[in-house]
């Protein structure tokens, strides 16, 4: 039953996901838009499959021209109240993105944000040097705007429009994002009147970076891990067209996910008085963070390659834990607001899937190395 219901909650996210179409390279999308997603989603939040199933009737709202969309009264109250203003450079498929978003999204009560969609895909005709496929080959495009700011072109990169500090990386943007936040708010605290108000407000701040020191720098060790054997090992399934080096690469998966499940201390029956996420918290931190956006697009291998690469929740208790995270993570407001559209997601990374794309990842994976090893100059299109 619990596994049931964990897997209800997931499907209900891939549903919601949908209710956005992705943007095009030079488009932004501010708070104001990620509000009207949000009512979408209050209006469409039920058990009931069959109003699920109508969330597809949404109009498309959040697709902008290339001007930003005009903040909203509750936009405008979230920019008296913000502490950090930032711009994003995203990709709207991008998991690495994803991260940045999610931490943004986390303290989105005290953060003005705009966020500019910064990559696309151009399509060029096949060079002697390009390898395994007989068709065309797809590059990403990189925006004028993003190169300004990081000459790699890489997202995420954030820009602090009040100190015009540029943070890439995604583990770092996550991390910045958070201290910050954590910083200004204790600045904006301490000079301020020691009203009830005030002091109540700080007692609510929750924040993504564990509290001690011995904490965070395990959650700092198992992102590490997370990133080099789930997130880097995704790609290897996807690029590399060699089938047992597909099944090898899916196992080192299977075995990173084990990992993270060990630190799963949460009893669904409540008894332990544990949260869900990672290491027993109750609201995600950075594993559950640098872990999510890869978790949510696993299940694009059994489209692109078949039923030996599903995560099977009922092979181990830590892949059964590992579901029953990952619908906790689905069922917060702000982790489904950073979500992809799925259908258009199964599509854009079919162009991995066949080894199509040419990206620094993809092109590092094609190479024989893992995705965390590109080069800047090597694996540049």
């Amino acid at each position: 039953m619990i596994l049931e219901e964990a897997e209800r909650t997931i499907m209900l996210a891939r549903v919601y996901s949908n209710i956005t179409k992705h943007l095009k390279p030079g488009q932004t999308r501010t708070c104001a838009a990620l509000h009207s997603i949000e009512s979408a989603l209050a209006q469409t939040r039920t058990r009931n499959t069959s109003a699920a199933n109508n969330i597809s009737n949404i109009s498309n709202i959040s697709n902008t021209s290339n001007t930003s969309i005009i903040g909203s009264d509750t936009d405008l109250d979230t920019k008296k109240r913000a502490i950090i203003n930032v711009r994003l450079f995203s990709a709207w498929f991008c998991p690495f993105a994803q991260r940045a978003q999610l931490a943004i999204e986390r303290h989105r009560d005290v953060i003005s944000y705009e966020s500019v969609e910064s990559l696309g895909w151009e399509r060029r005709t096949k060079t002697d040097e390009d390898g395994q496929t007989t068709h065309e080959n797809w590059y990403h495009y990189k925006s004028a705007e993003l190169l300004k700011v990081n000459e790699l072109g890489m997202v995420p990169t954030i820009v602090d429009v009040d100190t015009g500090c540029v943070i890439t990386e995604s583990i770092n943007c996550i991390q910045y994002i958070d201290e910050v936040v954590r910083e200004r708010s204790n600045d904006s605290s301490s000079s301020s009147s020691s009203s009830s108000s005030s002091s109540s407000e700080k007692k609510k701040m929750d924040y993504i970076l564990a509290e001690t020191a011995n904490e965070r720098q395990k959650e700092r060790v198992y992102a590490d891990i997370m990133a080099k054997t789930v997130c880097s090992k995704y790609y290897t399934v996807l690029v590399r067209q060699d089938e047992r080096e597909q099944l090898e690469a899916f196992d080192e998966i299977l075995k990173g996910i084990e990992k993270f499940a060990a630190n799963l201390v949460h009893d669904v029956e409540g008894k332990t008085g544990k949260g869900p996420f990672f290491n027993g918290r109750d609201t995600p931190g950075l594993v559950d963070y640098t872990l999510f956006p890869w978790a949510w697009r696993l299940p694009v291998f059994e489209h692109y390659r078949d039923s030996r690469f599903k995560i099977d929740q009922s092979k181990s208790v830590g892949l059964f834990k590992y579901t029953v995270w990952l619908a906790e993570m689905c069922k917060r407001d702000d982790v489904k607001r950073t979500l992809p559209n799925w259908d258009e997601y199964l599509e854009h990374i079919g162009r991995y899937a066949d080894g199509s794309a040419r990206s620094k990842v993809a092109n590092a994976v094609r190479d024989g190395r893992n995705a965390h090893d590109y080069d800047d100059e090597k694996d540049k299109m």
